[in-house]
């Protein structure tokens, strides 16, 4: 095209010098050659635009890719291919020939594509359509995720939800795991995980820890146990208990006492109630006849697993807190362990088939206290204790994350004896470290409700990202749950558990998206 408008350039300066008769010849040949020249200027100046048009689409739409949650060449073509096209509308002087987008190092989405423009003039002699090109590159700034999956372990999980929620968790985690394996950024993803029913359990090895209660300083112990010297409640140690019983201890630790039970306090010796208490369930009373208690009817007892000692009293507390009993091997059904039988919590991690192997050994069992599930899903993420596994607070390009799902309401069963409840983490209602010593369970699970309402808010304070998933419960309120949440589009009302895999899909893809800053 240049070589010919040169060539026609050259002609009209030959007009200028000719003096002959030819002129008029010459110049009827020239109008044709300058009618060819101005339509040649006019393709060169219609690729030009569409060249430029094109590159500022894909320019949009890289950008567009780069933004979305994509994290495979596959999801970016979808979804950046779609992009230009928007971006460029109805075409009408050229046609989209092709695109690419695809992920290159850094995180970068690198974007080409090509047109075609339709000719005036050089389709005469070039027989085809003239090509452009476009070609764009937008670097992703990526964040580090740290997450905690707090799951619900009750006894109403048993059967379709349990089976349910190990698979929707197994998908969440390969889906994160495929997205960290497209980062360029050391563990960009870490996950923990936090099965909770009544109780919580971190695993035994972590019993010679000092966030664990070597001692039995914590003021809990005093409130259950009683000696026969002094003829006064004592502070007893639970591992010294357990050892003189021959048993090992469990794994479960028990909720902290008010406030810390609500917060992330580091555990400290010095100030013995932000110590985690081991589990220990106390024996429970005989019956009347055996223990020759002095009068009164005490109900049924369900974790009877020592013979008692015979005291002239009419309170069964003595007989259940008595520690002298407590050298001799468990017998019966029952034990200082029981309703420890969950997973153990996993600490946040990149080894994601141990993730998955503990989400497979999952078990239904005990009763619902969401509570001291999300208190520890808030330990997995913390930077101090129990763990301080987590990155500091408000660490550039990082997100703190926790998926509290669970598939009832908060619960503390009347056990229908005088200790009102079954022993869980927040010992017998009659302790009072649930905020209230008495009434129905409805009392009960408000106040529940109101120390996870106080947690989360405290969670959401540090500038942690709190999803809620409640599945399958017909009745009672959400709101707590919805408030739970960072957001009221972080709240899931899943009605038939056979959804709970989609509802995963879509928080890790808000999840992804929370990676790719805006």
């Amino acid at each position: 095209m240049k070589r010919l408008l040169k060539r026609a350039m050259n002609r009209l300066a030959g007009f200028r010098r000719d003096e002959g008769g030819n002129v008029a010849i010459i110049a009827a040949i020239a109008v044709p050659v300058l009618a060819l020249v101005s339509f040649a200027l006019l393709d060169i100046n219609r690729a030009s635009v569409q060249k430029r048009e094109l590159q500022d689409a894909l320019d949009a739409a890289a950008l567009y890719a780069a933004r979305s949650p994509a994290v495979t060449d596959a999801d970016l073509q979808k979804v950046g291919a779609k992009a230009l096209l928007a971006q460029l509308g109805t075409m009408v002087d050229a046609k989209l020939m092709s695109s690419s987008f695809t992920l290159g190092k850094n995180g970068a989405v690198v974007a080409t594509a090509q047109a075609s423009v339709k000719p005036f003039v050089s389709n005469i002699w070039l027989q085809r359509d003239m090509v452009v090109g476009a070609d764009s590159e937008v670097l992703r700034s990526m964040n580090r995720i740290e997450l905690a999956l707090v799951l619900d372990n009750t006894g109403s999980m048993a059967g379709s939800k349990l089976t349910n929620l190990k698979k929707a968790a197994k998908n969440l985690i390969d889906s994160l795991a495929a997205s960290a394996a497209r980062s360029s950024e050391p563990n960009p993803v870490k996950i923990g995980i936090v099965p909770f029913s009544q109780t919580v359990k971190v695993g035994a090895t972590y019993k010679s820890q000092p966030w664990i209660d070597q001692t039995g300083a914590a003021p809990v112990n005093r409130e259950l146990f009683w000696d026969k010297a002094s003829n006064a409640t004592v502070n007893a140690n639970r591992f010294t208990l357990l050892s003189n019983m021959g048993q090992s201890w469990g794994g479960c630790v028990e909720t902290r006492a008010q406030p810390y039970d609500v917060q992330d306090t580091v555990p400290a010796v010095g100030t013995p109630a932000t110590l985690y208490t081991p589990f220990f369930a106390p024996d429970e009373p005989d019956s009347q006849s055996k223990s020759g208690w002095a009068n009164g009817d005490f109900g049924s007892f369900g974790n009877d697993y020592l013979p008692d000692e015979v005291f002239s009293t009419t309170s069964w507390k003595v007989p259940q807190g008595y520690v002298g009993k407590y050298d001799q091997a468990p017998s019966g059904g029952g034990g200082p362990n029981r309703g420890c039988d969950l997973q153990p919590v996993a600490r946040l991690t990149t080894s994601w088939s141990s993730l998955k192997s503990l989400v497979d050994g999952m078990v239904a069992t005990g009763n619902t206290n969401i509570p001291i599930g999300a208190a520890w899903g808030w330990n997995v993420l913390s930077p101090t204790g129990p763990f301080g596994d987590g990155a500091a607070y408000g660490t550039a390009k990082l997100s703190k994350i926790a998926i509290i799902m669970t598939d009832g309401d908060n619960v503390m069963s009347d056990a229908r004896n005088d200790n009102e409840s079954n022993y869980n983490a927040l010992g017998y209602l009659w302790q009072g470290r649930l905020g209230i010593n008495g009434g129905g369970e409805g009392a009960r699970t408000a106040a529940m409700d109101t120390r996870l309402a106080l947690l989360c808010e405290n969670m959401k304070a540090k500038g942690i990202v709190v999803y809620t998933v409640r599945v399958e419960v017909k009745s009672g309120s959400s709101s707590l749950l919805k408030k739970c949440a960072t957001s009221a589009d972080r709240y899931y009302d899943v009605q038939d558990a056979d959804d709970l895999d989609d509802v995963f899909q879509r928080i890790g893809g808000e999840i992804s998206n929370l990676r790719i800053s805006k």
